[in-house]
């Protein structure tokens, strides 16, 4: 009887001390909410359109947005909108809804990869303290969904690379139809689709059915940017806010993390700390050496992780600040945090699991 409780428990010690985790995650992101209360500038010009119909409103997005369309989050708001008006409280409940659920889906990307107890408590309390995630997380912006929408991509990619983009006429309009929205939310979704994707190819190039496996996942690819292309196409070079207004804002790139060429450690610092999020966590960022250092079974797999899903993204936004004359700010990276949450896990968890695998093969020696 002990020891079928004790094996219970083992059983469900890693779901229980994730939810609980997530609890407390919630719990400082609600409590950030109640401190404010009042919308601020960037929120009230986002509502301004939904005051009208939602004729005006389609009319207006290409007036206040420098995307036009690829504004989801204004569809989500705007039935909000007209029930709660500029109420924070009912404003935010898609926006806990989109926590709880990136949350979870985190936690079914977590099960696919780690091994150990120890990678879930590093993964979930990197995204439970960041900073920048319990700052936009009720923010009535749309870096409240952009996190859990690259979750989702990332988790639905590796369940369609799983069947070697081989998918029933039902399954194929659903993820068709899921990856066309992602890449229609906003500017960043096609970053978002783009990296996932390179992930599951590039993590499949070593395996003896890739020239089949890669052919698959090309007509997936293409088949999802022929339906994306034309509201794309259209918002970024039809109508819309006129990117010349960033000029007379007196933008500077570099205010708010240092310029690479004369402080190259404050622009690594403003990266990285960043994507942790959390000063005392810092001690964790050497996981992202692990890889380069150590040889195990996942390491391929991880730098692969690293260089497609995190440092592509985040040089392709650096580039177009840069293009754009546009603030280089950790809020456009917020969609990268979990993710780079789960790499810090994921790879101090095959660190762990690897040195105790080589403790308990000396001990056997002996």
């Amino acid at each position: 009887m002990l020891k079928d409780s004790i094996n219970y428990i083992h059983k469900k010690l890693i779901p229980l001390s994730v939810t609980i985790i997530c609890l407390y995650a919630l719990y400082l992101r609600i409590v950030h909410l109640s401190r404010h209360l009042t919308l601020w500038g960037d929120e009230i010009h986002y509502l301004r359109p939904m005051s009208g119909t939602f004729l005006d409103f389609l009319r207006d997005i290409p007036n206040v947005e420098f995307c036009s369309y690829l504004s989801g989050d204004l569809f989500i708001f705007y039935p909000f909108f007209k029930i709660f008006s500029f109420n924070k409280w009912g404003l935010t409940i898609p926006c806990v809804i989109s926590t709880i659920l990136g949350f979870y889906i985190l936690y079914l990307v977590c099960k696919r990869y780690l091994k150990s107890i120890w990678g879930y408590l590093i993964v979930f309390s990197v995204v439970c303290f960041n900073a920048t995630l319990i700052n936009h997380a009720t923010e009535i912006r749309t870096y409240a969904f952009l996190p859990t929408i690259a979750l989702a991509t990332f988790y639905l990619f590796q369940r369609i690379a799983d069947l070697n983009f081989k998918l029933n006429a039902l399954k194929m309009i659903g993820a068709v139809t899921f990856f066309v929205l992602v890449i229609w939310f906003h500017i960043f979704g096609i970053l978002i689709f783009t990296s996932s994707f390179l992930f599951v190819l590039l993590s499949k190039r070593r395996e003896s059915d890739f020239k089949i496996y890669f052919k698959n996942a090309v007509s997936f690819t293409v088949i999802t940017l022929c339906f994306a292309a034309p509201l794309w196409l259209y918002s970024i070079f039809g109508r819309h806010l006129d990117y010349s207004q960033l000029s007379s804002m007196n933008i500077a790139t570099f205010d708010y993390i240092p310029n690479p060429l004369y402080n190259i450690i404050g622009f690594l610092k403003g990266i990285f700390g960043n994507l942790v999020g959390f000063k005392k966590l810092y001690f964790l960022l050497p996981g992202l050496l692990i890889p380069v250092v150590f040889s195990y079974r996942e390491r391929y797999e991880q730098l692969i992780f690293l260089i497609s899903v995190i440092f592509i993204p985040l040089a392709a936004i650096f580039i177009s600040d840069i293009i754009q004359h546009y603030w280089f700010i950790q809020r456009q990276f917020v969609w990268l945090m979990p993710l780079f949450a789960f790499f810090l896990g994921w790879s101090w968890d095959s660190l762990i699991m690897t040195l105790t695998a080589f403790i308990k093969n000396a001990y056997a020696k002996k």
